[in-house]
């Protein structure tokens, strides 16, 4: 471990050498023959450090330097003389850098025999916002321990309570961390909507297919991914926002009563930040099932959409989703009597303002109705009567929309 120890005196000392490479003008040095001691507290003074200088510290050096920057020169004068400085306080400690590594060990072994003697208290911490199990984990993590050698830490799971026995200097440091981490996490509102509409009145309701320029932080705003249909076509999902989402239940209604749309489902649940909501609309489809003694049942596959959406709060009033969207629905096919189901995911990200109506869509049905038109009395007429009869068949592409509108929840009290 000695090479570790010498690697990072090194380290630190050129990291030293970047961050003070511009506090002090560059300036001249001559000196001759002198003192390495007498050289380093010229240089300290110069660069206004206070050091205590080790005996151990010998030996004479000549400089001439024009134009150098002293606090660069003073740390290589040291590491040219395998030497290290000891910050203790406001003043630097010069010695030979094997003795600083003595001297950081014994310290280290000191720390540990003072926590060994220490007498172990026991705290009880009520955890009110996380789990205790959690909590526990995080004060024994592997990589940052906050327990000593001799301390524990126990769950009752449930009482939610925490109880660490350690020394004191321990137990102050774990009360730290949880005051911190043992608070309330925000809560998010998702408010979804679930409408099918005629793709000839979608721009009614204020839909605007977002550009990436349109989102701040750099962030693209817009995925379309195509995914193959099982028969033919192509399956995407698009993002799109409301220009006014407040207005969409009023814009939906009115769509639905002119027949142009219908609202399947209209959702809303809480969700913490950085927590998953589900939201799920769709059917079961039976199937007769025929086992091996003859014996017939009834059993169900599931063909529904689904929403999963991941909010995460966000600096500046604005909430990220991430969004992964399942669309399984029947297809036209059978395999040995038992339907098919065409089964697509797209999982992207899109960071919106608060309250703002993000719209996904791109799941097209179309629909074929045949009408008949003809005179009356006329039409029924055998063979005139087709003069006066009209077929027509109208073609109609509905668009399945969903609409998620994240609203954060103020905290109160």
């Amino acid at each position: 471990m000695q090479w570790f120890s010498y690697f990072f005196i090194f380290l630190i000392t050129i990291l030293s050498i970047a961050t003070r490479a511009q506090a002090f003008p560059p300036s001249s040095i001559d000196l001759e023959n002198v003192k390495l001691a007498d050289a380093i507290r010229y240089i300290a003074k110069t660069t206004h450090h206070v050091v205590i200088i080790s005996p151990r510290v010998q030996g004479y050096i000549t400089l001439h330097l024009e134009e150098s920057n002293l606090e660069k020169t003073l740390d290589l004068l040291l590491m040219a003389n395998k030497l290290a400085r000891w910050r203790v306080g406001k003043i630097w400690y010069v010695d030979l850098q094997e003795e600083l590594i003595k001297r950081k060990q014994e310290q280290e072994k000191w720390r540990d025999a003072s926590e060994n003697a220490a007498p172990l208290l026991t705290k009880l911490w009520q955890i009110h916002y996380a789990k205790a199990e959690d909590m526990a984990r995080l004060l024994q993590d592997e990589h940052y321990s906050l327990l000593s050698k001799r301390g524990h830490v126990r769950v009752d799971t449930r009482t939610n309570i925490l109880c660490v026995q350690d020394n004191a200097e321990r137990i102050v440091q774990m009360h730290m961390l949880i005051q911190r981490v043992d608070v309330p996490v925000k809560q998010i509102l998702i408010e979804a909507r679930l409408a099918s509409v005629d793709s000839d009145y979608e721009r009614e309701l204020g839909i605007q297919f977002i550009t990436q320029a349109a989102m701040s932080g750099g962030m693209p705003s817009t995925a379309s991914l195509a995914y193959p249909e099982v028969n033919s076509g192509q399956y995407s999902v698009t993002l799109a926002r409301l220009a006014n989402g407040s207005q969409l239940d009023m814009r939906l209604s009115a769509l639905e009563q002119a027949g142009h749309a219908k609202l399947i489902s209209s959702p809303s649940l809480f969700t913490a930040n950085q927590q998953p909501a589900s939201i799920e609309a769709g059917e079961e489809i039976p199937y007769q099932e025929i086992s091996r003694s003859g014996a017939t049942a009834v059993v169900f596959k599931k063909a529904a959409l689904r929403l999963q959406v991941v909010p995460q709060i966000m600096p500046g009033n604005k909430v990220l989703l991430r969004l992964q969207v399942n669309q399984d629905k029947p297809s036209s096919r059978m395999i040995l009597g038992v339907p098919t189901i065409s089964t697509r995911r797209i999982t992207t990200s899109v960071l919106v303002r608060n309250a703002q109506t993000l719209v996904l869509g791109g799941i097209y049905e179309s629909n074929s109705e045949q009408g008949e038109e003809k005179f009356p009395f006329l039409s029924q007429i055998p063979l005139l009567g087709l003069l006066f009869q009209q077929h027509n068949t109208r073609e109609s592409k509905r668009e399945l929309l969903v609409f998620v509108t994240p609203k954060i929840i103020a905290m109160s009290g």
